[in-house]
């Protein structure tokens, strides 16, 4: 899941929607159930916009679709934080997912993808089964509208019937969730060390030396690309930058892992957290640190006092640097 294709432009700010961390007991998932989105090629756009605009009517934190043969994420509310789509199952989704009517089959193909890979992104980021609309109100685990109708009240039986007039019955649903929709996990290469420059403000960017000066005549342009042998900490900020060259360094926040960063191992490993001291942790979310999961950071290393550098990604829960992709691991 690549977090820097999610889009903010309608994320609620300031004071807008629930300021309470929500439980992480469910990921919730909706179908907006407009039928004139079938007409709108830029249907999710709107549907966004509006719900951003009528947050205090009702809002999720995310909004799925596609267009222009690209899958389209809009961020409305704060994920881990309580949102309004689903009654009294509120305050147990840290995330809540709607999705917008295709005008296509093959523009709902890509919309769908992107769904599936949000809602399993999520689960694995905050511990939650992957299994779908199983035991009661007290089982954890992804949950549709009509699962939370039956066991919170309402009248919403979304996302089952449009999903299945798009050939997506709830078994397939439950099959994708759980491992993936069909051919997109073979096709990751979950160890990589290149980075790639992808801010595109300036014709070229600096780079700096181990000291964190800035290098003469060494700039670097707009999607290069670059092998990354190191990820360290410069500046006062402890700012994360990859080391490229012998003493050539460049910033993380120009690149495509700006604030995220993906674990830098074979699928069939894990990584592991550590708490503000550098102390390995036993916490449940270490299990889903697996090869080619994404996590956001918020663009900041942090050195502990027995040595271990860091990326923050939970509360009082840090990523050691040699777990992410440019940190110079190969796997062998």
């Amino acid at each position: 899941m690549d977090l820097n294709t999610i889009d903010k432009t309608y994320a609620l700010t300031g004071n807008q929607g629930d300021s309470r961390i929500a439980e992480k007991r469910f990921i919730i998932l909706h179908e907006s159930g407009n039928d004139s989105d079938r007409k709108n090629e830029r249907a999710v756009k709107n549907e966004a916009s509006y719900m951003h605009d009528n947050f205090g009517n009702a809002y999720t934190t995310h909004f799925v679709g596609a267009y222009d043969a690209k899958e389209k994420i809009y961020q409305i509310g704060e994920p881990g934080y309580v949102s309004w789509g689903a009654l009294n199952a509120n305050p147990y989704a840290p995330v809540q997912i709607e999705f917008a009517r295709s005008t296509s089959p093959e523009t709902f193909k890509i919309a769908y993808r992107a769904y599936i890979n949000l809602a399993r992104y999520y689960a694995n980021l905050y511990g939650i089964p992957l299994t779908l609309d199983q035991g009661g109100v007290n089982t954890p685990g992804i949950k549709t509208h009509s699962w939370v109708t039956k066991n919170f009240g309402g009248d919403h039986v979304d996302p089952y019937p449009y999903f299945a007039e798009m050939g997506i019955t709830k078994e397939q649903l439950a099959k994708d969730l759980m491992n993936g929709v069909d051919g997109q996990v073979a096709k990751e290469n979950t160890v990589n060390n290149i980075v790639k420059v992808t801010d595109n403000r300036f014709k070229a960017f600096t780079t700096y030396d181990k000291n964190g000066n800035p290098n003469v005549g060494t700039d670097i342009t707009p999607s290069s690309e670059w092998v990354s042998n190191s990820i360290v900490a410069l500046t006062n900020e402890n700012l994360p930058f990859y080391q490229i060259a012998t003493n050539i360094f460049i910033p993380q926040k120009i690149t495509n892992f700006k604030d995220v960063v993906v674990i830098n191992l074979p699928k069939s490993e894990h990584a592991y957290t550590v708490n503000d001291l550098g102390e390995k942790t036993g916490d449940k979310v270490d299990n889903s640190l697996i090869g080619g999961s994404s996590w956001q950071h918020d663009g900041t290393l942090y050195p502990m006092k027995n040595g271990v550098i860091a990326y923050k990604i939970a509360s009082n829960l840090y990523l050691p640097v040699q777990f992410a992709q440019g940190s110079g691991y190969t796997g062998k």
